[in-house]
């Protein structure tokens, strides 16, 4: 088979399953791990993939993406939403009664509540979209205040951040609007919340993020923390995600 041929197979590759790995593209195709390596490496220099340890991942999205560009957080309430619950449901396991934590803005941790808000535990949070979706809580709820973003739902200013530092958390539990393994960095869409992002995870003794599968390989207008700063992350399994780093949790 021709290098042209093996790029080709290797690029649609990536457009259906994002990430792929040398060992298993060379099996599929029959031919050297080296060959393969030396085609991901042409395919990066001509600005085509993104290579990763041991395999590469689809070209991360060319346009950045800012708080104009996202969608506003109403209308994204209901955007794979069963991912999220999941993701949730296996976050929300680590906490133990009468821890205190924090949740971060964004649709992707407000089904936390669900799970947290009928246990004896203390919640921190600035997203208004958690208070919207509970009932009766067991949970002792604080919703820190601050300047109002209409769009996102949550406070935040530096109102928002100076009452953030009075707290002290067991567990932190954060969204972002994207991330890239080759950079090994996650993304805001913009800077009121990469703050308050920065703040809870200084004064948490675990951090977590949560995303979707959704965020993989999406660069956004600011970077607020490396991967590794987490202990965990937790996404959804899908099929052909490929190899994720150790610390990343694929919940079924």
């Amino acid at each position: 088979m021709l290098s042209a041929e093996r790029k080709l197979y290797i690029l649609k590759k990536l457009e259906s399953e994002q990430t792929i790995q040398v060992k298993q593209i060379a099996k599929e195709l029959r031919v050297s791990e080296s060959s393969i390596r030396r085609d991901l490496l042409e395919l990066d220099d001509e600005n085509k993939v993104d290579r990763i340890y041991g395999g590469a991942v689809k070209k991360e999205r060319e346009r950045i993406l800012t708080d104009e560009a996202e969608i506003k957080m109403m209308e994204r309430m209901s955007i794979h939403y069963d991912k999220k619950l999941r993701i949730c449901k296996a976050a929300s396991s680590l906490v133990e009664d009468g821890e205190c934590v924090f949740l971060d803005g964004g649709t992707s941790i407000v089904p936390m509540i669900h799970f947290l808000g009928s246990r004896p535990v203390k919640i921190v949070t600035n997203n208004h979209l958690i208070v919207q979706n509970i009932q009766n809580p067991k949970a002792k709820i604080i919703v820190i205040g601050g300047e109002f973003n209409t769009n996102y739902r949550m406070s935040e200013g530096n109102e928002a951040q100076n009452m953030l530092r009075l707290y002290n958390f067991d567990r932190a539990f954060i969204g972002c609007a994207g991330v890239s393994l080759g950079m090994k960095k996650a993304f805001t869409a913009e800077m009121a919340t990469r703050e308050l992002k920065r703040i809870a995870m200084e004064l948490s003794n675990h951090k977590y993020l949560l995303i979707d599968d959704s965020k993989l390989h999406v660069k956004g207008f600011c970077t607020f923390a490396q991967l590794d700063e987490f202990e965990e992350v937790f996404i959804n399994r899908t099929t052909g995600m490929g190899t994720l780093p150790d610390h990343f949790i694929a919940v079924k």
